[in-house]
């Protein structure tokens, strides 16, 4: 009998656990100044690193710059949101992609609705306003695009493992049909057929307008609360798929 004991997760030095924690309080410093009055506006790497409680030197170690910041703020943000639907997903049953997706986009939705300055700055105007460098911004939309695609692919590939109907690539017209495939090698899905990736922008397109609707006030007059006008949108969306537009979602 083998009486190897099993490999324990290596040791972190005290330099890699004091970088962790000072990025930890940074984000959190950035993330405090998002939700103030001002927003981003007044955030530079000077009140940042007195905030925090080290010098400016010691900060550019580990941030590039005030750019910097931001997108790793954003990447974090992106990564709670994607927790909170997967354990929406999670609640389902298995392989109701139906009831999965009705309860990841609904815990998008309020997720939007609680943190406004969040979804501003991760989804709305603020990511171009605080990272105008393309070169930035660019990469850091098709780094979400990949964090999202994670989520969202794996419940289309499995709608469309089904036999599921969706438009022929021949349907979506030559210049939409290659930004379709721009997208879909971004989100790492080479596997999905064009039509089906189209399908995930046409539910997104939808799913993103309503969210702006909420969280900017849009149409508030008519619509406070906009989960009846989101799950009727959604339905719409699983019928155009072929799938149960009320499903029973935990």
């Amino acid at each position: 009998m083998s009486t190897t004991a099993p490999e324990s997760a290596p040791t972190r030095s005290r330099r890699e656990r004091l970088r962790d924690e000072l990025r930890r309080d940074v984000l959190a410093a950035a993330r405090h100044q998002l939700a103030g009055q001002h927003g981003l506006s007044k955030l530079t790497m000077a009140a940042v690193a007195k905030e925090v409680g080290v010098t400016p030197p010691a900060l550019y170690r580990h941030f590039e710059n005030r750019q910097d910041v931001i997108a790793q703020l954003c990447v974090l943000i992106v990564e709670e949101v994607l927790d909170r639907l997967r354990e929406a997903v999670a609640r389902q049953e298995p392989g109701d992609v139906a009831a999965a997706i009705l309860a990841s986009t609904r815990a998008a939705l309020d997720w939007a609705v609680r943190n406004p300055a969040e979804f501003d700055l991760v989804i709305g105007s603020g990511i171009r306003a605080e990272l105008p460098d393309d070169a930035v911004s660019h990469g850091l939309q098709r780094r979400m695009a990949e964090m999202v695609g994670g989520h969202y692919v794996p419940l289309f590939r499995t709608w469309a493992a089904e036999g599921a109907p969706h438009p022929a690539e021949d349907e979506l017209g030559p210049e939409l049909a290659e930004q379709i495939r721009r997208y879909r090698d971004a989100l790492g899905a080479s596997d999905l057929p064009l039509g089906v990736v189209h399908l995930m922008v046409t539910a997104w397109r939808q799913v993103y307008g309503l969210q702006c609707m909420a969280v900017y006030g849009h149409q508030e007059f008519a619509f406070g609360d906009h989960v009846a006008l989101h799950d009727d949108m959604v339905s719409a969306l699983l019928v155009r798929m072929g799938l149960d537009p009320h499903p029973t979602v935990r």
